[in-house]
Order: C-alpha cells, then structure tokens, then sequence
C-alpha cells in the first residue's frame, strides 16, 4: 500500500520527549475560515512555539492558498476527501508522533481524530452548525451514516470545542452529547491586520458604491436566494460577489437570465478580499447555515454595516438579535436581521440599507464596537489556555 504522509518534520525524538507535542489537523489549507482561525492561532501561540512542538496533518494534498507560520512538522495525506482514507492516515501520524494533545477543525478531520485509539488527548472543534450542515449536503442512507458518526464518535473525545452557543446546543439538542464535555469559544480575529489588508489597492475594479457578499460558492452560502432578493429589491447598488465554488456555473445562469449581468459581478477568489469589502456600502449574507460567519465578522471589523439571514446559527449571536415574521426586518443591536430564507425581508432590507447611508453608518459604527469583543490577542488566549490544560492531562477520555 503507498504511503499516505508526505513530511517536512524537523524534530526528533529527543526533542519530543522534551517538549510537550500538539498536533493540529484539518482538511487543507484553503480559503476558509477555519483555516483563517488555525492561521490566527498559530501566530498567536507566542512562546509557546518554543514550549511545544507544534505539527499539522492537512488530510488532502490540495493547493495551499494560505502561508502558516513555522511549524516543528507538517505532515501531507493524499485522503482525496474520503473519510476512512483520513481517519487512517491519521492513525499513522499519530502512532508516529505520539502526540500529547490531537486538536481537529472541520467535520470529517474530527471523525478521523474522535476515531483513534483510546487513551489519546483529542480536542474537537466544531466549527458548523452541525444538524443543518449535513442536512444540507447529504440525503438517504449517507445522511443518516453522517448523523450517526458524531453521535457514537464524539463523545470518544477529551473535549468538544463549539464556535458558538448555537453549534454547542445543536451537538446537545440533536446528537445527544453530554453538555459539561462541550465548552464554547467563538472565533479570533486580528483587527489590526484586517484594516491594514483593508487599505491595500484592490485587485478588480470596483464601482464607485457597491454591495458586497462573501463566501464559497456552495449552497449553504445561499447566493442563489441572494440574487432573487437583489433582483426583486430593484435597488441601484451593484451588488459583488466574492468567492469561488461549484455553484458558480448555476449562479452564472441565474444571473443571465434575470438580466443582471452588469449589475451582479463575480470575481471569483481574491487573495485580500478586505480591500473590497471595506470600501462597499454594506455587505450582505443569505447563509442557509453557518457556525460563527467569519464573512460577517470581518466586515464588521472594517465598520461596515451587515444584514443577515438568521440561519443557524451565528448570525443571531453576532448581531445581538433575532428574526421576526416573514418579510420583517429586525432592527438588531450590531445590524438588520431577516428569517432564514426569507427572500422578501431579505428584499427590504437590501433597499433599507442602499437608501438610508445613515442607517449604514451608525450601523458601521456599532458593528465596529461588536468586534472588540473577538480580538485575536484575547480569543486566542482562551484557546491556548484550554490547550494547556489538556496537554497537562485535566480532562479523561
């Protein structure tokens, strides 16, 4: 059988029986948000880089769209995006390793981690609103096969860490697992870094005011409800798209046949979207689920004003508010809010929003004043002091 690891590792074995080991694992490095957090988290470990050695399995040998600061080893499966391929693999790395503390991102790397053998740390951060993410992709016996995996998997782990109070109900609520083994830490965003980004020229010309909407182009972003919003709001305002995926060539169609095609762009992927972001109007986000939206949150770093579907689950939480009846739109602390796919509110909101730059800059501002709430220095901390404390062995499997 080919071996699945490909690795750049530099320690030895001295070395880890020196220094305490944390392995992170996660699908790849693309342009998600998830590897958005790892990135922030790794810059942000300080000292402990030196404390620990510090190595990453990515499960799939994909393109890296992102460059992470050094590590002691990272270690390239070629799982091709299966989930046993995955789960083995990382059994070879981790019986190489020996690692004092496992720490997974994303549905199919915690499997693959809640999967290994007994008696190993592991820390699973869920990061989706677990129930309707899997709704949301897969039907039949698939579906239930995927429901059924947390359920018995999960509770293997030392700890399950939930981005925000709605993924840590929903593990609850609808997988059954126990809630003192669920704590809850949203994401870290580096604030300073993300203005800076902002300031860069962007890399696509722009309209002189434009919408925006950021996201993978997947269904779960919702980008198709978005345009029958946009369409039936009639408002003047450009509206950009930023984001790659395999829902572009079904947007691309949509778009031609409402006529909009001078009016709904698509650039595609772009290296620094916050020079796009942070010079649109406002931005806009129709997601059928999220965990914790990081489109959202970054956009309201840069002080611009949002409006979200309230879809489970983060929306709600960020904005301090929640949806009423169909068609209504929320005037929440940080931003509007509509119902989760609600096509009509998101029409009105669309039109209050481009017609009102008062209610676009006070909006800004308190959006602006949320985020102090999740700056990287202090989210991170949370993190690196609950790794600490699992490497030091407080927490059983």
């Amino acid at each position: 059988m080919r071996r699945a690891i490909l690795s750049d590792r530099t320690d030895t074995a001295p070395t880890r029986a020196r220094r305490p080991t944390i392995l992170f694992v996660i699908n790849s490095i693309g342009s998600g948000g998830a590897e958005r957090v790892l990135d922030n988290l790794l810059r942000a470990a300080g000292a402990r880089h030196a404390d620990y050695a510090l190595h990453l399995v990515l499960l799939d040998r994909e393109p890296e769209m992102r460059v992470l600061p050094a590590l002691t080893g990272k270690h390239v499966l070629d799982a091709r995006g299966g989930l046993w391929r995955s789960a083995i693999g990382l059994r070879r790395v981790v019986r190489t390793l020996r690692p004092d503390l496992v720490v997974s991102l994303l549905v199919r790397a915690n499997i693959a981690t809640a999967a290994l053998p007994a008696g190993q740390r592991r820390l699973l951060c869920e990061r989706m609103h677990l129930g309707s993410h899997l709704a949301g992709r897969y039907h039949g016996w698939r579906l239930r096969l995927l429901r059924a995996l947390p359920r018995l998997l999960y509770p293997r782990a030392t700890c399950i860490l939930a981005v925000s109070e709605g993924v840590r109900r929903d593990l609850i609520d609808d997988f059954g697992l126990a809630p003192g083994r669920i704590a809850t830490i949203n994401n870290p965003y580096d604030l300073e870094r993300i203005a800076a980004d902002a300031l860069q020229p962007p890399a696509i010309a722009l309209p002189a005011s434009f919408a925006v909407a950021v996201g993978r182009l997947v269904d779960a972003k919702g980008f198709d409800l978005l345009i029958d919003a946009y369409r039936t709001a009639g408002i003047a305002l450009p509206l950009v798209i930023l984001g790659d995926g395999p829902a572009r060539p079904a947007l691309e169609a949509q778009i031609a046949a409402a006529g909009l095609q001078t009016r709904i762009l698509l650039p595609g992927f772009l290296d620094n979207p916050f020079a796009i972001v942070g010079r649109a109007a406002f931005l806009v986000s129709a997601s059928r689920n999220e965990g914790f939206p990081n489109g959202m949150a970054e956009a309201m770093a840069l002080g611009r004003a949002v409006l979200a579907t309230d879809c489970p689950s983060g929306p709600g939480e960020l904005l301090g508010g929640r949806a009423g009846s169909s068609g209504m739109v929320v005037d929440a602390p940080f931003g509007l809010i509509v119902g989760d796919g609600d096509r009509a509110g998101l029409a009105a909101g669309l039109r209050r929003l481009a017609d009102d730059a008062a209610l676009r800059a006070r909006l800004g501002t308190a959006a602006r004043a949320r985020m102090e709430d999740f700056r990287a220095d202090r989210i991170a901390a949370d993190y690196w002091a609950l790794f600490d404390r699992l490497v030091a062995g407080d927490g059983s499997d």
